[in-house]
């Protein structure tokens, strides 16, 4: 079993990778390599979402030992980013050397997280929040923002290709996000945002009875994430203001349609 696990990972990154360095270095700058090389990796495992889940996930029920076996090739991977993200940082702004390390990690602890939640695959859905993750350990976080809007951009063009625009409107108006059971604040959230927009972080917590600042700075960036809602900075001692996207106000207009939904 184990072998037959070893063969597998073996040929998943033997086929990725390849993909994944030349859509990297086709792109002019280090942050467009890394949107290309993600939207590659994760086209690769939507073809392939069986093989992707035994590789991420049940691939982790192995031994360390056996693990580790095929950890310099993911490392390597890291490595070849790192460098080309050293080519345009001034020594000053160099990360630490353990950062391929972290970065690697990062990104595949987030599409496991969102594997076991339901949120992927589409894996391509991810590819905003994973160019964040890598932009931000580099090149700090304005432009890990703009990647991340990028990234978002690019994959709800992606998803619309694949299933075509007008159908995907009639199945999917309302996120997968959303619709779950336990999902009332968040739908709470684009409501009230429908009725208030340029509202404050506080100013929402109060709409949707939520108190702890740290719990709707969670619930605004996975909105965010989910392309729902724009954000404008606030600049120094300035809070920032929030207001639905132009998906978030198809996906206000829906929920008003729902009925018996919290």
């Amino acid at each position: 079993m184990e072998d037959c696990f070893l063969s597998l990972i073996d040929w998943m990154l033997a086929q990725a990778t390849p993909l994944v360095v030349e859509a990297f270095e086709r792109e002019s700058s280090w942050d467009e390599g890394v949107l290309a090389g993600l939207e590659q990796l994760l086209t690769f495992f939507d073809k392939r979402p069986v093989r992707t889940r035994m590789c991420l996930l049940e691939s982790m029920t192995l031994p360390p030992a056996v693990l580790e076996s095929r950890a310099h090739l993911l490392g390597d991977l890291g490595l070849f980013v790192d460098e080309r993200a050293r080519m345009e940082l001034s020594w000053e702004r160099r990360p630490p050397a353990t950062m391929p390390e972290v970065a690697i990690g990062a990104v595949l602890g987030l599409i496991r997280r969102r594997m076991l939640i339901g949120e992927a695959p589409p894996f391509v859905a991810l590819l905003g929040p994973l160019a964040e993750t890598l932009v931000a350990f580099y090149l700090g976080p304005s432009a890990a923002a703009r990647a991340a809007d990028r990234g978002r951009q690019r994959a709800r063009a992606l998803l619309d290709e694949r299933v075509g625009a007008p159908k995907r409107r009639q199945v999917d108006e309302v996120p997968k996000l959303l619709r779950r059971a336990n999902a009332h604040r968040m739908r709470m959230c684009v409501r009230y945002l429908a009725g208030n927009p340029g509202s404050s972080n506080n100013e929402i917590g109060e709409g949707v009875d939520v108190s702890h600042p740290g719990q709707v700075s969670v619930l605004l960036g996975r909105l965010l994430e989910a392309g729902l809602l724009e954000k404008d900075q606030g600049g120094p001692g300035r809070p920032n203001a929030w207001r639905l996207s132009p998906s978030g106000v198809e996906v206000a207009r829906t929920l008003e349609h729902w009925r018996g939904s919290p």
